[in-house]
């Protein structure tokens, strides 16, 4: 790589702000943190909007410049029912903090502390622990409302090119993106969750589809598959997510008009996107994410009758192709039976043609009888013999 490829990747840091200085009427925050830390060492700093952008400034003489045009979304987490109140900036180019390149930063206070005084019997009526809830309350109605007014002096500013977006708390749902899990909320333009480390961050105007994995009901939790207009770009995932959330989150994606499917069975990404990046045209012209669809009814149908078709075509085939045959060998044994009457009938003619009256037949028939007689008297000696002999044979063998 030349030296001037090196120099365009270590150019991530924006240029410095021109405000140099403070005036007195510039908004600012004070006692905030910075994440990711920007020193080794967690130091509290303030905030600044200048005309053309923030700076974040610690004692120790670290400072963190944002432009206003490297902004992609800025978000606003309140402290209702958590720790931590945020400014959370995602840039649209990363910045370097540190020795490391960052799109996400953001600027908090910790509104209140967990612990647990073990050695203190609990009592509802306990008065330190009532002027405790007390003083937590009042401090985060004064932490709002410090942000709140920081926000509205931002925005004033910039007329409109920053505008802070809130998460709504009750549309949010639990699911695991990273390795923990974690509330995540929508917002009117992002699913996000800012208040765990990596935060996770998902605009909905790049999202071309939903994938809802692992539907089933024996399970207790699915996966959300996000999959983005951008096909190069990796798909992003949140797994377990609880069962009894899908209804919540399919009303929430139908509001924002979004797109989704649901299957039984998980797939691997990474090969479905790079096969379509291959060949897109062929994707689309195979019908798209059609495969992802669950069946209708009427496809079922349509299934269920080419089934019986194909199961039962060619067996009913066989059976007419075995009645044809049959018919053609009953067709024939009736021909064959009508020549052999056709030619006995030729050959001997009917009992007027032959000039024989009934007292011929009866004659014919009492030979016969005769005849018949006849062969009976002399195969009866020979039958009695056989008998005989074989009980002969009984009786000695039982003598034995």
């Amino acid at each position: 790589m030349s030296r001037d490829g090196e120099k365009e990747l270590r150019v991530v840091v924006p240029p410095s702000l021109r405000d140099s200085l403070s005036p007195p009427g510039v908004p600012r925050l004070k006692d905030l943190y910075v994440r990711p830390n920007i020193s080794q060492k967690r130091v509290m700093g303030t905030l600044e909007a200048h005309s053309n952008g923030f700076r974040f400034h610690n004692n120790h003489g670290s400072n963190v410049d944002i432009i206003y045009s490297t902004i992609k979304q800025a978000f606003f987490q309140p402290c209702d029912k958590e720790m931590l109140i945020i400014l959370h900036f995602y840039l649209k180019h990363p910045i370097m903090i540190g020795k490391r390149k960052t799109y996400h930063i953001q600027f908090y206070t910790e509104v209140g502390e967990i612990m647990t005084d073990l050695g203190k019997s609990s009592h509802m009526y306990d008065r330190d622990d009532i002027e405790a809830e007390h003083a937590e309350r009042e401090m985060r109605q004064k932490l709002k409302g410090a942000f709140k007014s920081f926000i509205e002096k931002v925005e004033n500013l910039t007329k409109g090119r920053v505008e802070f977006d809130t998460p709504f708390r009750d549309l949010g749902f639990f699911g695991v993106p990273f390795r923990s899990s974690c509330l995540l909320q929508p917002t009117t333009h992002c699913l996000i969750n800012v208040i765990e480390w990596p935060p996770f961050v998902i605009e909905l105007d790049s999202v071309e589809l939903i994938h809802f994995e692992r539907v089933q009901f024996q399970l207790k939790n699915f996966d959300m598959v996000f999959i983005f207009k951008d096909y190069t770009k990796k798909v992003e995932a949140i797994n377990s997510v609880p069962m009894t959330s899908l209804d919540s989150v399919k009303e929430w994606l139908n509001s924002c008009d979004l797109k989704y499917t649901e299957g039984a069975v998980s797939f691997n990404w990474s090969k479905i996107m790079k096969t379509i990046n291959d060949n897109i045209d062929g994707f689309f012209d195979d019908g798209g994410w059609k495969f992802l669809d669950p069946p209708s009814d009427e496809e079922d149908d349509e299934g269920s009758e080419e089934e019986m078709d194909e199961t039962w075509g060619p067996a009913s085939e066989e059976g007419s192709e075995g009645e044809a045959e049959s018919e053609e060998d009953s067709d024939e044994d009736y021909s064959s039976e009508s020549e052999y009457s056709d030619a006995s009938g030729s050959g001997t003619g009917t009992s007027e043609e032959s000039g024989k009256d009934w007292s011929d037949l009866e004659e014919e028939a009492r030979r016969d009888d005769a005849k018949r007689a006849r062969e009976d008297e002399v195969e009866s000696p020979k039958k009695k013999r056989k008998i005989g002999g074989s009980s002969s044979k009984m009786s000695k063998k039982k003598r034995r």
